[in-house]
């Protein structure tokens, strides 16, 4: 280390800067850019393709409901939505300036039919003066791609 005024400041020593190139005599296996090459395998694509549609989060069915009335609280969306089975958890995001709901609400079921009911029933309706959206939270369109936000 060298002293640089009151502060030490570490400086390595390279004796060999190959400057992002390997050094001779290296294994050849890896690619152009450093990284490791490695045999591929073939995994028919039938075992990975999920259907188009709702899909299941790692717990459970979320629903996401938007157009909640900023005034809204857990309990009156509690009472709605768990008429179609047992909620599982329910988050609702409030403004942190003002306190009040931002609009906002995700609904986990354990069910799959459960969660279908409240989206067909709720989608439209009116929750404390507001209409409210109801639909999937996570959907896999066709087409490809990944799983989305529904809404």
């Amino acid at each position: 280390m060298e002293k640089s005024g009151r502060h030490q400041q570490y400086r390595p020593h390279h004796s060999n800067s190959t400057k992002g190139r390997q050094p001779s005599g290296h294994d050849q296996s890896s690619g152009r850019d450093g990284a490791p090459r490695y045999e591929s395998i073939t995994v028919p694509m039938d075992s990975y393709t999920v259907p188009p549609g709702p899909q299941r989060s790692v717990e459970g069915w979320i629903v996401f409901v938007t157009g909640v009335h900023e005034e809204a609280q857990e309990d009156d969306i509690l009472d709605a939505f768990s008429e179609f089975g047992q909620v599982k958890n329910l988050h609702v995001n409030l403004d942190r300036r003002t306190g009040f709901v931002k609009g906002y609400a995700l609904i986990e079921y354990d069910e799959k039919e459960e969660a279908q009911d409240a989206i067909n029933t709720l989608h439209g309706k009116e929750l404390l003066g507001k209409t409210i959206g109801v639909d999937w939270a996570f959907v896999k369109h066709t087409g490809g791609g990944g799983t989305g936000s529904g809404g």
